[in-house]
């Protein structure tokens, strides 16, 4: 976060829909998957003005994995009741960034989760 004065800059996390019944790719248990969108905005006393930088990922409670979304279809996706794994990227270079105790995305330099407060390296 960038924060000087009167106004910023900063990262949002919001969950826009939750899919319950979903079978994991991955390990194969059923479970629930999380639709994510996080982006970056620029803000003036604590108003946020403009947003930019919009990524979608889909992160599954089972086994923490955590999957690439395509713009595309993730405006498909708020619509749709099921998920087509098959469009999504698995993303195992993002796992240093995830937490192991609650599944957060969180940034790299952090020592400690800021959402549950479990030490991370």
């Amino acid at each position: 976060m960038f924060f000087l004065g009167i106004f910023g800059i900063q990262d949002k996390e919001r969950t826009l829909k939750e899919f319950e019944s979903v079978i994991c790719p991955r390990c194969g248990r059923l479970t629930r998957a999380e639709l994510i969108e996080i982006y970056t905005y620029f803000h003036f006393f604590f108003i946020p003005l403009f947003q930019w930088n919009r990524r979608y990922y889909l992160s599954l409670r089972c086994c923490k994995t955590l999957y690439e979304v395509p713009y595309d279809y993730a405006i498909e996706l708020k619509q749709s009741p099921t998920i087509d794994f098959s469009r999504l990227r698995e993303l195992t270079s993002f796992s240093s960034n995830i937490c192991p105790r609650c599944g957060s995305i969180i940034n790299h330099n952090f020592n400690y989760c800021p959402f549950c407060g479990e030490r991370l390296n």
